[in-house]
């Protein structure tokens, strides 16, 4: 089976092809940001599911980038899809803000969803719309668009960790569960024939606050001590562990 993953390089990409590479009958193309639209339609008849991830999502960025990486990419690859009468199975990556619509990233997610709901209905296919919550885990970048990832880094190297407001609640999803999620999707190929927006199955409500106490709680712990967390709290030391193991 051909799979391809647009934004392989990226936070959920890597972690996806981490747990793809491991499957035999998986035969793994990436879209990145220094490939072209001609290198994707040169192999767009070969593939048999799609995993879509490739995207913007820096909050500094323009409303034209943010409309141009979502819901003009997306565009790009249905047209190729149906350029060569191909039903390609097709999971992608949106937000909860697409639900919302108050920025420029909500609505440019919620034109791609458009656009790929529209190519579910009219090919008879299952499409996955994933409107993820605010995701962790390990290899997500600091400084970039995860407080987790930003305030375990700056435990990690002795900097401080700035919230401005403790009680401001999020829902968290942990990556390892969503990459569990996609696998599924590629594995058991349902039959559904209409779009399918997805909420993850496992999310965890917390706040800021909680999350902060949580860090601060691991940087105590004694050296390759091994604690008895369950739920968020072990998938956020995991998370931690890893920072800490590959600190630079």
């Amino acid at each position: 089976m051909n799979v391809l993953v647009t934004g392989a390089k990226g936070f959920i990409g890597s972690n996806l092809l981490k747990r793809l590479i491991a499957m035999k009958d998986v035969n793994l193309i990436e879209y990145n940001r220094h490939n072209t639209l001609q290198e994707l339609e040169s192999v767009i008849e070969t593939i048999d599911f799609i995993y879509h991830f490739a995207g913007e999502v820096r909050p500094q960025s323009s409303d034209e980038v943010f409309v141009q990486s979502n819901a003009g990419l997306t565009k790009d690859i249905i047209t190729i899809i149906e350029k060569y009468d191909r039903k390609i199975p097709f999971l992608m990556t949106s937000s909860i803000h697409a639900e919302l619509q108050k920025n420029a990233y909500g609505i440019s997610k919620r034109e791609a969803e458009i656009y790929l709901e529209t190519y579910g209905k009219q090919n008879h296919i299952p499409v996955w719309i994933y409107r993820l919550p605010h995701i962790f885990g390990e290899g997500c970048k600091p400084n970039y668009n995860s407080v987790i990832s930003t305030w375990i880094y700056n435990s990690i190297h002795g900097k401080e960790i700035v919230v401005f407001d403790r009680n401001i609640p999020m829902t968290y999803s942990y990556v390892q569960d969503i990459v569990d999620e996609f696998v599924a999707c590629l594995e058991t190929k349902q039959n559904n024939t209409a779009s399918c927006y997805v909420k993850p199955k496992i999310s965890y409500n917390t706040t800021l606050g909680e999350v902060v106490d949580f860090i601060e709680e691991f940087t105590m712990l004694e050296k390759n001590s091994t604690p008895s967390y369950t739920d968020f709290k072990a998938k956020l030391f995991t998370t931690y562990s890893n920072y800490l193991n590959t600190k630079k």
